[in-house]
């Protein structure tokens, strides 16, 4: 039986996962990643985060996505089974790794996907590290994702059972080394059979409802999270594909590809939709139509199971590519482009898909083994 660091958040999938960990035999200790604290106007006078957005005290007050309530409900989860418990101050790492990133890529007129960045750098980063030292053998948490070895030996992700909750699109990130040392003990498990093995087993967040927001954004107000950070609000125009201009706009960022509500552009005889975010900081809209592309391309490529240098890419690669959580998978073919010594891949659609979105993850799926073959950031250009 191994020794198992299971990341405990407080709520259903992960206590259900220590408990099955722990009902095969397993040594089991349960961990608590807090991450963020995000500072909101209120009554009392701090000084400006990280020194952005102006100068001079700022009122603000202090509130956690990492709340003392669920903090409360992982550690009672915990011991309830009979499981050690810890919690691990991690906020350093996460700003570092997700939310800096974060603000960088909307500023750049990118939409970013932070629990991609969380996964990769944070929970199969320095979590995984942290496990390693103390000298676990593997780490565990609640995701709805398989793990397989395949007959070239490499590791890969592969969907869950519960296509409804499966989070394969958000690990392409992880490395060989933590594939082989990481079990995700609801693989094969549905949502509702979790909720009722923790019924069963007096779990007290069985019913808990999931996370629907962003951590760090529990408002899912991105503009005003953005402000809050000192992220830069240019004004700038909205323009059509010719240059003429449509409008002005009070700051691109926060903005996202395929965006059409809350523009404040009327007087159109058809809608209006983002189509690009200019380097200048105008934003170009457009038809609904002329958002359908064929070819894209992805950069910060991470291969996992089908190795960079595998012949195949230069060839050609048959695959299915997800380019947005909960997104339909497309028929693609997937070719290897060399820029230097950092390779991206050009995905090749058999039919257009609408609102590529650049910053957010494609992720490879090869065709028959459903499993992940890479995964990147998306571009319109190379």
């Amino acid at each position: 039986m191994a020794r198992i660091l299971c990341a405990m958040s407080g709520g259903v999938d992960s206590a259900v996962s220590a408990f099955l960990l722990k009902e095969q035999g397993h040594e089991v200790v349960g961990a608590n990643m807090r991450f963020w604290e995000y500072k909101e106007p209120e009554a009392c006078e701090t000084p400006s985060p990280r020194g952005r957005g102006g100068e001079g005290a700022t009122k603000h007050k202090i509130t956690s996505c990492c709340s003392p309530e669920d903090m409360a409900d992982a550690e009672r989860s915990a011991r309830g089974m009979g499981v050690p418990f810890y919690a691990l101050k991690m906020e350093g790492d996460f700003r570092e790794n997700v939310i800096d990133p974060f603000i960088a890529d909307y500023q750049n007129g990118l939409t970013p996907n932070p629990c991609v960045h969380c996964n990769t750098f944070i929970k199969f980063g320095e979590f995984y590290e942290k496990a390693t030292a103390l000298g676990f053998d593997q780490i565990a948490t609640g995701h709805y994702a398989d793990i397989v070895r395949l007959p070239s030996g490499r590791w890969a992700v592969a969907p869950a059972a519960d296509k409804h909750k499966d989070q394969s699109y958000y690990l392409y990130g992880m490395s060989q080394e933590s594939l082989a040392r990481t079990t995700f003990p609801l693989a094969k498990i549905h949502k509702e059979e979790a909720r009722r093995i923790a019924e069963r087993n007096q779990i007290p967040v069985a019913r808990k409802p999931d996370s629907q927001e962003i951590c760090f954004i529990p408002d899912n107000d991105h503009r005003a999270f953005l402000k809050r950070e000192g992220a830069s609000m240019r004004p700038g125009y909205f323009r059509n594909r010719q240059g003429a201009i449509l409008g002005k706009h009070d700051g691109a960022v926060g903005l996202t590809i395929g965006q059409r509500k809350g523009l404040g552009v009327a007087g159109f005889t058809e809608a209006q939709f983002v189509l690009e975010i200019l380097s200048s900081g105008d934003v170009v809209l457009g038809s609904r139509d002329e958002l359908e592309r064929r070819t894209f391309y992805i950069r910060d490529v991470i291969f996992q199971g089908l190795a960079a240098e595998d012949r195949a890419w230069s060839e050609g690669v048959p695959c299915h590519v997800q380019i947005r959580y909960n997104g339909q998978p497309l028929a693609a073919t997937a070719y290897l482009v060399e820029t230097g010594l950092i390779p991206s891949l050009r995905i090749e659609l058999e039919t257009p898909a609408w609102a590529v979105t650049p910053g957010q993850a494609g992720v490879l799926y090869d065709r028959e083994g459903g499993f992940i073959l890479a995964g990147g950031k998306i571009r319109l250009s190379h």
